[in-house]
């Protein structure tokens, strides 16, 4: 087709993926099934250093739509929607997570939320699949995803910084690249997406949630994958707080205390341990799994107790890293305080 007749793309899916070749083939089918005609949208697919026949099996696709395909050697989500992001060609992006599959008036019914010049971003909902086979961590985890959906479907929710996801949001491509992408200092998973909503707020960007444009989650990770991950943020929590200085009070780690003492104490030992020996976060994780097991997920604060351990064993391990004069030093002193200092005070 002459290109003064083809019809310019209004929509670029931006999928970053990483070691997930059946998950993100069975993202690229639900996206083949949309009401709105194929020609109007194009899929960005970032392969982050996968091996396990991602880009063969994306090569060997025949698909309705315009599909880019990049490989980004493994540098972290950020950078793979960034490469992403300067390949799009849509005026606006949808970032999606390798592991949805959309509904089909998905795409419809995120640009129906973008009137012409609008500054807006806006999240679809991601209830998490839940199957007879889902492990007993991923029904924890869908629990309170829901309960976080309810909350930003209320008329009059107010949008705060760590209400913000980027498994399925959609924004102008030109907006996005104005405030410079995701930040490609966080390499390691978790808060890219929080940092991003930071910026995108300083820019005057009007946040918005559209429970009909709507990417079921799949979510199949063990609870030692689940600990990990939660590990993984406390360190990016701390690189948040480093990064938007203004931002610490409205993050967990201006919270350090907030649990009961009898747990406190325990919290310290296990820190104090974990620094002595770095492998200790992955025996306790695997020691966990075991016993949710044997039935103890149906104890109400069990997932409560080993992931507020994986968090703050993460905040711990960033701290360590260098000094800072601010509340980051205050909060590393008491992470470092007694477990006898905590249940006494």
């Amino acid at each position: 087709m002459p290109e003064s007749t083809r019809r310019k793309r209004e929509i670029t899916v931006v999928i970053p993926t990483r070691q997930r070749r059946d998950a993100v083939g069975r993202a690229l089918a639900a996206l083949e099934i949309q009401t709105l005609p194929a020609d109007a949208y194009e899929v960005v697919v970032s392969v982050d250093g996968s091996t396990d026949g991602t880009l063969e099996m994306l090569d060997e696709l025949e698909l309705p739509f315009r599909l880019q395909v990049a490989s980004t050697g493994g540098r972290g989500r950020a950078v793979a929607r960034n490469v992403a992001l300067a390949l799009a060609e849509g005026e606006m992006v949808v970032i999606l997570d390798d592991d949805m599959q959309v509904v089909p008036e998905f795409l419809e019914r995120h640009l129906s939320q973008h009137p012409a010049g609008s500054r807006r971003c806006v999240m679809g909902a991601v209830p998490v699949q839940i199957t007879d086979g889902s492990p007993h961590a991923a029904r924890h985890i869908a629990a309170n995803f829901e309960a976080h959906l309810e909350r930003l479907a209320q008329p009059d929710h107010v949008f705060a910084p760590r209400d913000f996801y980027s498994g399925n949001f959609s924004i102008p491509a030109d907006l996005l690249r104005e405030v410079g992408g995701f930040d490609e200092n966080f390499d390691t998973y978790g808060n890219e997406d929080v940092e991003l909503g930071v910026r995108l707020r300083a820019a005057g960007v009007d946040f918005a949630y559209d429970a009909r444009a709507e990417a079921q989650q799949e979510y199949a990770k063990q609870l030692h994958e689940l600990a990990e991950d939660t590990l993984a943020k406390g360190v990016t929590t701390v690189l948040l707080a480093r990064t938007h200085p203004d931002l610490f009070s409205l993050l967990r780690l201006a919270a350090p205390s907030e649990s009961s003492r009898p747990w406190l104490a325990a919290r310290s030992v296990l820190l104090w341990l974990t620094r002595r020996w770095t492998r200790l976060p992955g025996l306790i994780f695997r020691l966990a799994q075991r016993a949710e097991s044997a039935g103890l997920w149906r104890q109400p604060l069990f997932y409560r107790a080993v992931l507020d351990y994986a968090f703050w064993a993460g905040v711990d391990r960033s701290l360590a890293r260098d000094s800072d004069g601010g509340p980051l030093a205050l909060l590393s002193e008491q992470l470092h305080r007694g477990p006898l200092s905590l249940l006494l005070h």
